[in-house]
């Protein structure tokens, strides 16, 4: 074991350490911790596993003495283990100390981590003094001690590194799913068990990495200091797919690597649901068939797909059926069952459902979510016998049109949110007394109509939304759809919302709309000038939408040629000089490749115009995300020169607004003060911030 000469030395250091730590723990708030210290406080998780293992062995030999033939020597050896221990834990403290000096830790679960530690420091350094005059039972209960607080600090360190279920996670996911297939719900018991398992360990309240927390919709539409973590019915621009279909070994992918991974069904899922939508508050029944999250969601609650009696049709039938404007598909790989849905409100035709005549009797799901049905068409659905599935939503029905469906007997599920319905539709809703579940969200109905209806149906499940809702909540922000944000002449924009029966409001002026500051959307929009759209959605019960903005910047002026002197990043190089008059427009996304993005050099352009042109109007579009590390340029430089022989010469000299450090997040234009006569030959520099703030 150790030698008197180096137990002297050890016990020296681990005295002076134990002063050290003294000092930094009282004069914490007060001590600035210089970056190359950093560097060894992330040393601590690498530390931590030296004196948690050699301690626990010291407590063995010094409190239970009598496991080794030789009492003695188990003190003996016991007592070097406990200098050992005491000496790496000191370091390990320290370097403890300087890692919770760094942001994105809770603060309450690192004090109680802090102190533990400490804690089994101090303790185990007093034991090393102080075991040669103590009595066999006091070292037993000291030891005994150290050894519960070792416990105690190790599962408090896993719990901010992994989250608070870390330990008993394998153990909740053996257990079965409790909830039926009735009950369950999209997000709540499909998607979010996978977030919960495999994600909330660095994106919850007490550690947010990122800036992200992923315990609740609303934060992950919200997102972080990268951008929202989910764009609903956008999956290949949201970060969290991009992140989790990375390479491993990728810095970027998620889940770490070293922590458990998702499984592919997982991806799967997490991948259709927002492609679906992102529904926070949808029932798996509510799904249409031919939704990519359906299959999915289904399978995780049947064990057997359901028997039909009805023989299926062949191959030659069904293909022709398919166009794109609808698609016809099996429930199963064997199943004969067949599901039908309509894409494309404006090519649906009423008569293509007389279409379907060679397959009624195998249609058991038809979703015509969206399409301009009418009551008169309903007529068409009342021929198929073994139909048990009909999604309707925001369509044009009123109420009468529904008595064709009285004579569907396996009619289990209709689907009718967000249309328009009067009292008309009580009576043949009434009648369909085979219905399971009944969707009547935001269709207008009066709360007497309601509980006719809820009495006439004992048996149906009624969802209402919002009034079912314990609290509200908030819509997704309008899509603002157009082609390029920089145009010539004009441009048509359309703001959409999947929601039909939501009212859309806008401003034109860069103010926020709201309920008293708003232009009501009713077509699609000509822009004819340089402009900022900002769009929220409203409907009742439900909270409005956060703001949609879109910018759009009339180009009229375009070089002949161009150079650009110096490459940007390859991280964010777009494509090359192209990018700069291709007149689209970068999002704040820090995955969005359309950005050109420059550290160590400046962006530097040399233009030359067909002839000498007037500029009256010169603006940068810039994005800042201090989190991110974007920041706009320091300087903007712009010179011209009579010809290409001719040296530039200065023409103005701008400076964008100083940072500030609580500044938020944002994407705009900055004019550029110049106004300049018969230019041919112009070069702007747009230099990078010296130093970061």
């Amino acid at each position: 074991m150790l030698t008197n000469k180096l137990k002297v030395i050890l016990g020296q250091i681990l005295f002076a350490v134990n002063i050290f730590v003294l000092f930094i723990v009282l004069a914490e708030s007060k001590v600035m911790i210089p970056d190359w210290l950093h560097v060894f406080g992330r040393m601590h998780p690498l530390l931590l596993h030296f004196p948690i293992v050699i301690i626990l062995l010291a407590i063995v030999l010094v409190g239970f003495p009598n496991l080794l033939p030789k009492k003695e020597d188990s003190i003996l050896y016991g007592k070097d283990f406990l200098l050992l221990g005491a000496f790496t834990a000191g370091f390990t403290v320290i370097a403890g100390l300087f890692l919770s000096h760094e942001t994105g830790y809770d603060k309450e679960a690192l004090f109680w981590h802090k102190w533990t530690s400490l804690g089994i420091f101090w303790l185990s350094s007093l034991l090393y003094y102080f075991i040669d005059r103590q009595r066999p039972l006091a070292i037993k209960i000291s030891a005994t001690f150290l050894g519960l607080i070792v416990i105690v600090s190790g599962h408090l360190g896993a719990s901010i590194t992994h989250g608070d279920n870390f330990i008993t996670a394998p153990l909740e996911n053996m257990e079965t799913q409790t909830v039926s297939l009735e009950e369950a719900e999209v997000f709540a018991h499909v998607v979010y068990p996978i977030i919960e398992n495999k994600c909330l360990s660095c994106h919850k309240a007490s550690k947010q990495k990122g800036e992200l927390r992923m315990d609740s919709p609303e934060h992950l539409f919200k997102g972080g200091e990268s951008g929202p973590a989910v764009e609903p019915f956008d999956s290949d621009n949201s970060l969290m797919t991009q992140r989790i279909n990375l390479p491993e070994e990728d810095e970027d992918h998620m889940p770490p690597e070293g922590k458990p991974q998702l499984t592919e069904e997982e991806k799967a899922i997490l991948e259709a649901w927002i492609g679906s939508g992102a529904t926070t508050d949808q029932k798996v029944l509510a799904l249409a068939d031919t939704s990519s999250i359906y299959p999915l969601a289904i399978k995780k609650f049947e064990s057997a797909p359901k028997v039909y009696a009805f023989d299926p049709v062949s191959d030659d039938i069904i293909e022709p059926l398919n166009n794109f404007y609808r698609k016809v598909q099996p429930l199963g790989i064997s199943s004969p069952a067949l599901s039908v849905s309509y894409f494309g409100r404006a090519s649906f035709d009423p008569e293509s459902l007389k279409e379907l005549a060679s397959i009624q009797e195998q249609t058991v799901s038809i979703n015509l979510n969206s399409m301009p049905i009418k009551d008169e068409h309903l007529a068409s659905l009342g021929s198929f016998p073994n139909l048990e599935k009909l999604y309707l939503n925001f369509t044009e029905i009123t109420g009468p049109g529904l008595q064709s469906l009285v004579g569907l007997e396996n009619l289990s599920l209709l689907s009718l949110s967000g249309n328009n319905l009067t009292e008309e539709a009580i009576a043949p809703l009434s009648q369909l007394k085979n219905l399971k579940k009944l969707f009547l969200w935001n269709t207008g109905l009066t709360e007497e109509s309601l509980e006719k209806l809820i009495a006439a149906l004992p048996h149906t499940t009624i969802e209402i939304g919002t009034e079912e809702r314990t609290t509200l909540l908030m819509l997704n922000p309008p899509v603002i759809s157009f082609d390029k944000a920089f145009f010539k002449d004009k441009l048509t924009a359309e703001l959409t919302h999947p929601i039909g029966t939501t009212s859309i409001y806008y401003t034109l002026d860069g103010s926020e709309p709201d309920s008293s500051n708003f232009l009501l959307y009713e077509k699609p929009l000509e822009i004819t000038e340089n402009i900022t759209i900002k769009a929220r959605a409203f409907a009742d019960g439900w909270i409005g939408s956060k703001v949609s903005e879109a910018e759009f910047i009339k180009a009229t002026l375009s070089p002949s040629s161009f150079e650009m002197n110096y490459a940007p990043e390859d991280r964010y190089k777009g494509d090359g000089k192209n990018s700069l008059f291709d007149k689209k427009k970068a999002i704040p996304d820090s995955w969005n490749l359309n950005w050109l993005g420059f550290i160590n050099s400046p962006l530097e352009v040399e233009m030359e115009f067909e002839q000498p042109t007037d500029i009256s109007y010169m603006a940068i579009s810039l994005w800042q995300n201090i989190g991110s590390r974007f920041f706009p340029p320091q300087e903007v430089i712009i010179w011209t020169r009579p010809d290409k022989n001719q040296d530039w010469k200065l023409s103005k000299s701008f400076q964008p607004q100083p940072l500030r450090k609580d500044d938020d997040s944002y994407l705009r234009q900055v004019e550029i003060p110049y106004k300049e006569k018969n230019v041919q030959y112009l070069k702007m520099e747009a230099k990078p911030l010296a130093k970061l703030p």
